[in-house]
C-alpha cells in the first residue's frame, strides 16, 4: 500500500514573502543602475572639463608662439629699414646700424597688427618689449631686447586659461666669409683677358657671384643663388655673334637653369689683396693688415732680430730651435720649397707635414692627444724626433716664396684609393703671397664627420693645378687666388693634351679672374683639361684666418627665445 502525505498549509505569517523579495531585488538593482549612471555622467563631465581646460591651455600657448613670430617679423622689418639707411650712409662698419635702439619699438603694449589673435584655436595675445643692451663691432653688431607676452586661450564657452612668457629678442648683423660662396670672381675672364664660359658641363650647387657679368653657353645648371655686378649677361649663341642682354637666357639656344634665382646689378664685393694677416698669424704676431718686417721674421724664426734664417720650414715657438719650448704660432716656410706634402694618420689621428727646401728636409708630426709637436730633420719620421715642442701649431702654414708642389699622400697603386691629407679635427690654412701649385689629391679624413677643413690662399698670386696632378683630381678645400694680375684658380696647359677627367672640388673658389680648366667642342663636350665638378662645402666650417667680406655686414634673421613661461 502507498502513503501520500497531505499538503502542508502555509503559516499565516509567511504569505507574500516571494513578492517582497522580488521587490527588494528590483529596488536594489535600480539603485545600483542609478548609481552607475550618475557616476558615469560625472566622470564624463569631469573628463570633458579637463579636456576643455587642456585645449584652452594649448590655445594660450599657441598665442605665445604666434606673438613671438609677430615680434620676429616686426624686428626684421625694423632691421631692414635701418640697414637700408645704414647702406645709404656708406655702410661704415664702425657705425651702428640701429642708431637709437631704445626707440626702435613702440613703448607700452603692442596692439593692432602687432598683436596676435585667432578664432581657431581661440586666443588673444599681446606683448611689450624693452631694450636691453647692444654690441657694435667691425665684424658684427647685435641688439638685444627683452619681451613679455600675455596670452589668453579659450575653448567653447566653459574653458579659459591665461599664460605669460618672458624672453629675449635678438637683432644682429654679421660680416660674411668668402667661404659662403662656391664660386666668386672679380672679373669673369681669364687673367690674360681670354674669354671663359659656363657650359653644360658646369653644375654648381652653391652661391655664385661675379663683380663682372657672366657668360653662358648651352645649359649650365645652378642650384643656388647667382648674382653679378653687371646689368647684362652674355650668351654663346651657338658660336655665332654672342648675345648680350639683361636676361636669364637666350631664348631656346642658351638656357641656363637658375634654381636659386639670377640677380643682376648687385653690389660689388671687394677681394683681399694680400696674405699679410695669415703671415703674421703663422709668425705668432699681432694682426695689423701690414706685412711683417724682416726683423720680426728673423726674431720669430731664429730668436734674434738680426739672425739669418736657414731655408726650411719652422715650427714657431717662444724659444726657436729648442726642445721643450712652447708653440706660439704656426708653420713658416722660409725659402722656396720643392715639396710640401700633407698627410694624415687615420689610426692615431695625427697630422703630418713633409717640407723640403733645397737640401733641407723636415718632417713634422702634430699630436692632438699629447698636445705635442715633433720635428725630424729628414724626409721621414723614423726614430726619435730631433725636436719636440709643447702645444700645437695654430693652423696656418705660410710660405714666403710660394709653393710649387703641394700634395697629399700618393694614391694606392693597386686600388687607386686616395688616402686623406687632413686628419680629423684639423683646421688648416695654407697661404702665401705667391703662386701655390696643387700637384696631388688633398682630401679630408672622414669628411662627413664635419671636423676638418682646409683653406688654400694665395694673396698675391694664383692657385694652379700643375702638370703632375693625376687625372680625376680630388680636392677638399676653400681656394682663394687674389693676385692683381694673375689671381685665378686654373689648370696648367688646360688647352693642350688629352682630357684629364674631372676636377672634383668640395669647398669653394674665390679669385680675381675666372681661370680656364678645359676646352670644349661645339656641343659643350670636353676636349682638353679637367671639367669642373664643384660642390659647395655645407659643413659650416671655415679655415683659420680665411678672409671675411669687407664692408659687408648682413642682417641675420631675428629670433625670439623664451626664457620663462608660467600660467597666471
Amino acid at each position: 500500500m502507498s502513503f501520500v502525505a497531505p499538503p502542508v498549509k502555509p503559516a499565516t505569517n509567511e504569505r507574500g514573502i516571494v513578492l517582497v523579495a522580488a521587490l527588494l531585488f528590483v529596488l536594489l538593482a535600480s539603485v545600483l543602475v542609478l548609481t552607475m549612471m550618475v557616476t558615469a555622467t560625472g566622470e564624463r563631465t569631469q573628463s570633458s572639463n579637463t579636456q576643455t581646460a587642456r585645449l584652452s591651455l594649448y590655445a594660450a600657448d599657441a598665442g605665445v608662439r604666434a606673438q613671438q613670430q609677430l615680434l620676429a617679423n616686426l624686428a626684421k622689418a625694423k632691421m631692414d629699414s635701418c640697414y637700408a639707411g645704414w647702406v645709404a650712409a656708406g655702410s661704415l662698419t664702425s657705425q651702428p646700424i640701429i642708431s637709437n635702439p631704445s626707440a626702435l619699438f613702440p613703448t607700452g603694449t603692442l596692439a593692432g597688427s602687432n598683436a596676435a589673435t585667432s578664432a581657431n584655436p581661440e586666443f588673444t595675445a599681446d606683448a611689450s618689449i624693452t631694450f636691453a643692451d647692444a654690441g657694435v663691432g667691425t665684424a658684427s653688431q647685435s641688439y638685444n631686447y627683452m619681451f613679455t607676452i600675455t596670452s589668453s586661450g579659450a575653448q567653447s564657452t566653459t574653458g579659459q586659461r591665461r599664460v605669460q612668457s618672458t624672453g629675449a629678442l635678438r637683432l644682429s648683423a654679421t660680416r660674411g666669409s668668402f667661404s659662403d660662396y662656391l664660386v666668386l670672381t672679380d672679373q669673369f675672364r681669364m687673367a690674360n683677358n681670354g674669354t671663359v664660359w659656363f657650359t653644360s658641363s658646369d653644375v654648381m650647387d652653391g652661391r655664385v657671384h661675379t663683380n663682372d657679368g657672366f657668360k653662358f653657353a648651352f645649359r649650365p645648371v645652378f642650384h643656388d643663388r647667382v648674382t653679378q655686378g653687371g646689368a647684362n649677361a652674355t650668351f654663346y649663341n651657338n658660336g655665332g655673334t654672342p648675345v648680350v642682354a639683361n636676361a636669364d637666357d637666350n631664348g631656346t639656344i642658351d638656357t641656363p637653369e637658375f634654381f636659386g634665382g639670377y640677380l643682376r646689378s648687385q653690389p660689388l664685393i671687394t677681394l683681399p689683396t694680400n696674405a699679410y694677416d695669415p703671415q703674421s698669424f703663422a709668425l705668432g704676431l699681432p694682426l695689423t693688415g701690414t706685412a711683417p718686417t724682416t726683423s720680426q721674421i728673423n726674431q720669430a724664426l731664429t730668436g734674434s732680430a738680426t739672425g739669418t734664417p736657414v731655408s726650411k720650414v719652422y715650427v714657431v715657438t717662444d724659444n726657436p730651435g729648442i726642445s721643450g719650448s712652447n708653440v706660439t704660432g704656426g708653420l713658416y716656410i722660409y725659402g722656396t720649397p720643392t715639396v710640401v706634402k700633407v698627410y694624415a694618420d687615420t689610426v692615431t689621428d695625427r697630422q703630418y707635414y713633409r717640407v723640403s727646401v733645397g737640401p733641407n728636409h723636415v718632417s713634422i708630426e702634430v699630436d692632438p692627444v699629447a698636445n705635442t709637436t715633433r720635428l725630424w730633420n729628414k724626409p721621414n719620421t723614423g726614430g726619435a724626433p730631433d725636436l719636440q715642442f709643447n702645444g700645437m701649431p695654430n693652423g696656418v702654414l705660410f710660405a714666403g716664396s710660394g709653393i710649387p708642389n703641394l700634395a697629399g699622400p700618393d694614391r694606392d697603386i693597386t686600388t687607386g684609393d686616395v688616402p686623406p691629407a687632413l686628419a680629423i679635427n684639423q683646421h688648416v690654412l695654407i697661404a702665401s703671397n705667391s703662386d701655390i701649385v696643387i700637384q696631388g689629391d688633398l682630401t679630408d679624413d672622414l669628411y662627413d664627420s664635419k671636423t676638418n677643413v682646409l683653406g688654400i690662399f694665395s694673396g698675391g698670386g694664383a692657385v694652379r693645378i700643375g702638370n703632375g696632378a693625376p687625372d680625376n683630381l680630388n680636392v677638399d678645400a676653400f681656394v682663394m687666388a687674389c693676385g692683381a694680375t694673375n689671381g685665378e684658380f686654373t689648370v696648367d696647359n688646360w688647352n693642350s693634351g688629352s682630357p684629364r677627367g674631372v676636377m672634383n672640388l668640395r669647398g669653394g673658389v674665390v679669385s680675381k679672374f675666372y681661370g680656364a680648366f678645359y676646352t670644349w667642342d661645339v656641343n659643350g663636350n670636353p676636349v682638353t683639361g679637367y671639367t669642373r665638378n664643384f660642390h659647395y662645402d655645407r659643413r659650416g666650417l671655415i679655415p683659420p684666418l680665411y678672409p671675411t667680406v669687407p664692408n659687408s655686414l648682413t642682417p641675420d634673421t631675428p629670433s625670439a627665445r623664451t626664457i620663462a613661461w608660467k600660467e597666471i
